[in-house]
């Protein structure tokens, strides 16, 4: 009866321990599934005419996307010539710890307008794993910000417009795609001590993020510069779609984006083509299916909801939706928006977020688009993903981070 009680009591810690992180907590790039879909956004029942501002503090330059973990808000950016992680509670703005993790890289080229690091942390049991504009990785302790391990071994050779891949946390590891276009590296580093476990040389590295696949067990996706790959968590490459870019200017920046085994890649200037990959007999196929050469991205990452691709199109930002059974466009909204802008699902309602600092709630309806608030969040550009959490909304523009309230 004793051991039985302290196993009991065990498992009533352990729950009441996780309950403590929920399913809103944001621990990486673009949600739990890294599809853009979040839960814990409480919708009002009447939308303000305009957001309430709780407070906004400055943080430093950086595209790279907050994190929301247990009340506290994690920010990886450019502070004082540093790269540095600050870590914010999230009810006043106050600073709990901020760590230089290296000196800042200079930007140059077509990306100097964008001085800051662009890749969202990763939060994991405890510690916050960071990729810096040069390549530079780091782990740090979520709780005092103390550096438990940093290498430099992959900032060699980066990609025109630095760095932009967000970690991906997969079991024991962090995976990442680094490089450059000679000499492209995929790696899965053991993210407690950051040394290797794998690596895959030779792909050249872009702008996008992998994910897991979960219609297949065992396998991650992983977007090049010229191909999408399926490959396992052993680091094996299992089959490829090329994805050769059709215009100047697009660099396959999405993160990848499937629904069961059919995976829509764009990004290329060339629309949007979808691709089933089979598995029979132990070898893997690939089917093109559809391609919709009016309606595609530039930097966005579509969502996939009730059947339908939904994004901010390649050069206006213009909201659309295609079917994703035949690739044919539902509806396409007229308002011109940025290429730049991202697009998220948070239940009841769809929200996209502008580059030029505007946030657009619309239904989320499979035959027209149906807007319903619009509120303007920053007089800066925003690049960086906000964070929806209650009746809050976080946002990281040029040089702050505001939380808004939704009241």
């Amino acid at each position: 009866m004793k051991k039985f009680n302290q196993a009991l009591l065990f498992a009533i810690v352990m729950v009441l321990v996780s309950g403590c992180q929920t399913k809103s907590d944001y621990f990486g790039w673009r949600g739990p599934d890294r599809d853009g879909t979040y839960s814990g956004f409480v919708m009002p029942e009447t939308w303000p005419e305009s957001l309430t501002m709780a407070w906004k503090t400055e943080v430093g330059e950086a595209d790279a996307s907050p994190i929301l973990v247990n009340d506290k808000i994690y920010q990886l950016t450019k502070l004082d010539s540093k790269e540095q992680v600050i870590c914010l509670d999230s009810e006043t703005g106050e600073l709990l710890w901020k760590t230089e993790i290296n000196t800042a890289p200079e930007i140059t080229g077509g990306a100097r307008s964008h001085p800051g690091p662009r890749s969202t942390p990763a939060y994991v049991d405890g510690m916050i794993v960071t990729h810096g504009a040069s390549g530079m990785l780091a782990c740090l302790d979520a709780g005092n910000g103390e550096i438990i391990w940093k290498t430099d071994t992959y900032t060699s050779e980066i990609p025109k417009f630095f760095t932009s891949a967000s970690p991906l946390i997969l079991d024991e590891m962090c995976i990442l795609h680094l490089g450059g276009h000679d000499n492209g590296i995929i790696v899965a580093l053991d993210y407690k001590t950051g040394e290797e476990i794998w690596k895959i040389e030779g792909e050249p590295s872009t702008y996008s993020s992998a994910v897991v696949w979960k219609t297949e067990e065992n396998q991650i996706l992983v977007q090049t510069e010229i191909d999408l790959l399926g490959i396992t968590y052993d680091g094996e490459i299992k089959w490829r779609i090329p994805t050769p870019p059709g215009q100047r200017y697009f660099y396959n920046s999405s993160t990848p984006v499937y629904d069961d085994n059919v995976h829509f890649i764009s990004g290329q200037g060339i629309g949007t083509t979808a691709y089933k990959v089979n598995y029979t007999d132990g070898d893997f196929t690939i089917d093109s299916l559809w391609n919709n050469p009016d309606n595609g991205v530039s930097f966005c990452t579509p969502i996939i909801r009730d059947g339908q691709l939904i994004a901010n199109d390649q050069r206006f930002g213009l909201l659309y939706s295609l079917d994703i059974s035949d690739g044919t466009e539902i509806w396409k909204d007229t308002t011109k928006l940025n290429r730049f802008a991202s697009v998220f699902d948070l239940g009841e309602v769809l929200v996209s977020s502008a580059a030029s600092g505007d946030l657009i709630f619309f239904e989320p309806n499979a035959s027209e688009f149906k807007q319903i608030a619009r509120y303007k969040i920053s007089e800066t550009e925003v690049y960086a993903s906000p964070v929806f959490h209650q009746d809050k909304i976080f946002i990281k523009d040029e040089k702050t981070l505001t939380c808004w309230l939704i009241e």
